[in-house]
């Protein structure tokens, strides 16, 4: 009896090992614990889970560039005296007095082109424009380009204009009439810091150097015989050293921008009688305010803009082209 239960241990035993060589060796293996179960389920989960990027609200995306079409309302411009022209001292700029009228222009003026960028930022405007219901009529004819970027904190720019007016029977005698006609162009070019974004908040200082140059010729016209050729009047040209300092600073539904410019005039050829030719050096300070408002916002691109601006001398910027009166208004168009 003990030997037939000692064989089937031994049979049974052997049946064991068969099949265990037949599962293989993890058939063999303890079973592991709960928290060695739970650790691999974990290192199982896909990776991805742990690598979305999310997206907060409250995280401030960078601006892109802005394009500005700012289309004036404002009709009015700030030009130099009809008396100043026909006692031909234009050239003295506003050493004497008086120097500055406010006419209103009509006709064809070039919308004011602007795009800004984050370091970028550059604006042309000008046009072709006659004074309405004024005697005599003034046509004038002009264009300012104004170019700034920064690298870093470094500031480079450059600005060029160009001028032209012509006034019609500026002087009427017995036998003949006058005409006047000015020109006028030049430039300058800016080192500085900035630190900000143009579109958004920024402070930016410059100094610059630059050249200017502006000439008046008159023309006869004589019934019997027909219009002369142009005479010179006088040919001006002067150095010039600028030094500004803006500064914006932009919220949500309105942005306020503030510039502080000192302009200074030297002429190239120095004038030995300052009396009878004019001063040699000029100068002039001014103080622009730009305000822009976004009034509806189903409709960001719909802005209005107005521009304030407080001379503290006299604007002898008035001898070369003519500027906006010191309140000007504009529609803009931002994408």
């Amino acid at each position: 009896m003990k030997v037939k239960v000692l064989g089937t241990a031994i049979i049974l035993c052997l049946y064991g090992i068969a099949l265990s060589a037949q599962k293989g060796p993890l058939f063999l293996a303890p079973l592991p614990s709960r928290s060695i179960i739970g650790y691999a389920v974990l290192m199982q989960l896909p990776p991805t889970c742990q690598c979305l990027k999310t997206y907060s609200p409250r995280q401030k995306q960078k601006p892109g560039p802005v394009f500005s079409i700012d289309i004036p309302i404002s009709p009015f411009w700030d030009t130099v005296r009809e008396n100043r022209i026909k006692n031909r001292t234009i050239q003295f700029g506003g050493s004497t007095t008086p120097w500055k009228e406010t006419i209103m222009f009509g006709g064809w003026p070039i919308p004011r082109i602007i795009f800004t960028a984050s370091n970028f930022r550059t604006s042309l405007e000008g046009g072709i424009m006659k004074t309405l219901n004024a005697s005599p009529s003034r046509t004038m004819e002009q264009a300012r380009l104004i170019l700034d970027g920064s690298i870093w904190h470094a500031l480079i720019g450059a600005e060029g204009f160009f001028g032209q007016e012509q006034i019609l029977l500026i002087s009427k005698g017995v036998n003949f009439n006058a005409d006047f006609r000015r020109r006028s162009f030049g430039g300058q070019g800016w080192l500085g810091m900035k630190f900000g974004d143009f579109n958004r908040s920024f402070i930016a200082g410059r100094y610059g150097r630059g050249y200017a140059w502006t000439g008046g010729e008159t023309r006869f016209v004589i019934p019997s015989i027909g219009e002369l050729d142009w005479l010179p009047l006088y040919l001006e040209e002067f150095k010039t050293v600028s030094i500004s300092v803006e500064g914006k600073v932009k919220v949500k539904w309105i942005s306020q921008s503030v510039r502080f410019d000192r302009v200074e005039y030297e002429r190239v050829a120095l004038s030995p009688d300052p009396l009878r030719f004019g001063e040699n050096r000029l100068e002039e300070m001014w103080l622009r305010s730009e305000t822009e408002i976004v009034p509806f916002s189903r409709a960001r691109f719909l802005r209005g803009v107005v521009i304030w601006t407080k001379d503290f001398r006299d604007q002898n910027r008035l001898m070369f082209v003519n500027d906006y009166s010191s309140v000007r208004v504009f529609l803009r168009l931002a994408f």
